[in-house]
């Protein structure tokens, strides 16, 4: 049986990877095609308006009852019903509010548009709402593959009525109609794959038993989508539509190098540390490899990304693009301690310290708020970047004292572990800025330069001349470092 549940935890963190990496694949492209020829920065940036709004809605709706079905052993037909029905209720209640809002909301951030967009977005929060009972029951089977499936079609039918929608002109409403056609898409597989009936019974029982545990995951949760979108907030009211829509571009591609990897270290991780939670030397040991190995890729990756961001922006979607460049390059910095972060979270949740990984989470969001405040008072885009990246080193180095300590992992056997290949990704990725910058300079001085194929170009040499030293600097890493890596993976290929 421990082994059945293993496997399929395995399965479902190689099923949760692939999604990542198909429905990111899926976004690249579409974003790419949406940026380079017919939506501008201010369109996306109207869209970032709306994102608070959207995510809080969505957090409101689910509020808790997913976790609790997920967490109760067996749950009832009429604990499933009721939380069908608590949800379809919440999601016409958000919905009203928002109709109402609009207005206010267009006026507040001075874009007539918005109220017509809201109105219109909002009707994901319904569509969602009637699939999380379908989704939650996947997920509590561990069936990440029809999940998979489920997500990976709908990016694709989205991107495609997004992409056509723009070629025929629509503009912003492109962007729109991309996200709710993703939702309907993903709802109507959902019910398809899910065996679940849809019932209406409504049982107080049920639903007092499953708040008293979702309403505190209801909390954490709004906390949490409230300082993940945060940003679009505060810099489209404080730098204007434009400057937002620069913004949602480079969090795009940011999303590579922080967002995507981190849900795939959560999904990974976890199964392969609670294996060994109840042997603590063995269980410091699988951590230390696994935090060298994720920082390894998070921090080359985003630091090269960083160097890279102009001509990788530049050429790739257009000068117009520019500013979202330069963005890019401050928030990979900040992005590449993101998935050291969850990986530290999940040692505390292995190890049952609830309480302390609440307190952690609560003062990331501290700091995070700290500098946003610091960015909002000198009204300075850079300066509230650069907040973010202070925020997101400084949470690493408090989540990195204390979780260490839970598992005996000093902070000093830390920073022999992670120092040498802090230093080694930063000579690299030097390296590959070095190369970039010198190719479109001799291009330049030749009259070769063009602004999309010489930077396009420029970044793939360099990409180049990275992986040949990523490959030497593999070759001089002790054996003992590469073998445990080696089992590692094979660990993870394991599952089916």
């Amino acid at each position: 049986m421990a082994d059945d549940l293993k496997q399929k935890a395995i399965s479902g963190a190689r099923w949760g990877f692939i999604e990542n990496l198909s429905s990111l694949a899926v976004t690249f492209v579409v974003a790419f095609i949406l940026q380079r020829w017919f939506l501008s920065p201010h369109e996306f940036g109207l869209v970032g308006h709306l994102a608070i709004f959207i995510a809080i809605s969505i957090s409101f709706i689910d509020n808790g009852f997913s976790a609790a079905i997920i967490k109760k052993p067996e749950p009832s037909r009429h604990d499933l019903s009721t939380t069908f029905v608590t949800n379809l209720v919440i999601s016409l209640v958000c919905f009203g509010i928002l109709q109402v809002a609009a207005p206010y909301v267009a006026s507040y951030f001075d874009e007539p548009q918005l109220k017509a967009l809201l109105r219109v977005l909002s009707l994901v929060l319904i569509i969602n709402a009637v699939s999380i009972i379908q989704r939650v029951l996947l997920v509590k089977a561990v069936d990440f593959r029809s999940l998979t499936k489920c997500s990976v079609s709908a990016s694709v039918v989205s991107g495609i009525v997004g992409i056509w929608m723009a070629f025929r002109g629509y503009g912003v409403w492109s962007l729109v109609g991309q996200q709710i056609s993703r939702q309907l898409v993903n709802t109507l597989m959902l019910w398809i794959v899910g065996s679940w009936k849809v019932s209406l019974v409504f049982s107080r029982r049920s639903f007092r038993e499953l708040f008293s545990y979702g309403s505190n995951v209801l909390f954490t949760g709004l906390l949490d989508t409230v300082f993940k979108n945060i940003y679009f907030p505060v810099i489209g009211k404080g730098f204007g539509t434009d400057v937002l829509g620069q913004y949602t571009g480079a969090e795009k591609y940011s999303n590579v190098t922080s967002n995507n990897l981190s849900q795939v270290v959560q999904r990974v991780s976890f199964p392969v540390l609670s294996k060994v939670q109840d042997d603590i030397p063995r269980l410091k040991n699988a951590f230390r490899t696994i935090l060298k190995v994720v920082m390894t890729v998070s921090v080359m990756m985003s630091f090269c990304l960083s160097v890279l961001s102009y001509p990788f922006i530049v050429g790739l979607v257009g000068e117009r693009w520019a500013q979202a460049a330069h963005i890019l390059s401050i928030i990979c910095i900040a992005g590449a301690f993101f998935p050291a972060h969850y990986l530290y979270q999940n040692i505390l949740q292995v190890r049952g310290k609830m309480k302390l990984y609440l307190a952690m989470d609560i003062l990331k969001k501290v700091l995070m708020a700290v500098s946003i405040v610091i960015g909002i008072v000198f009204k300075d885009l850079d300066i509230l970047l650069w907040g973010l990246v202070a925020a997101s080193v400084l949470t690493f180095v408090i989540y990195a004292y204390c979780s260490g300590r839970v598992i005996g992992y000093t902070p000093l056997e830390q920073l022999k572990d992670l120092l040498p290949m802090f230093l080694a990704c930063i000579v690299i990725s030097l390296i590959v800025g070095l190369v970039s910058g010198t190719f479109q300079v001799l291009c330049f001085n030749n009259l070769w330069y063009d602004p999309t194929w010489t930077n396009l170009a420029s970044v793939a040499v360099a990409l180049i001349v990275g992986a040949l030293l990523v490959v030497a600097f593999w070759k001089f890493l002790p054996k003992k470092e590469t073998r445990e890596i080696k089992n590692l993976i094979s660990f993870w290929k394991r599952g089916s």
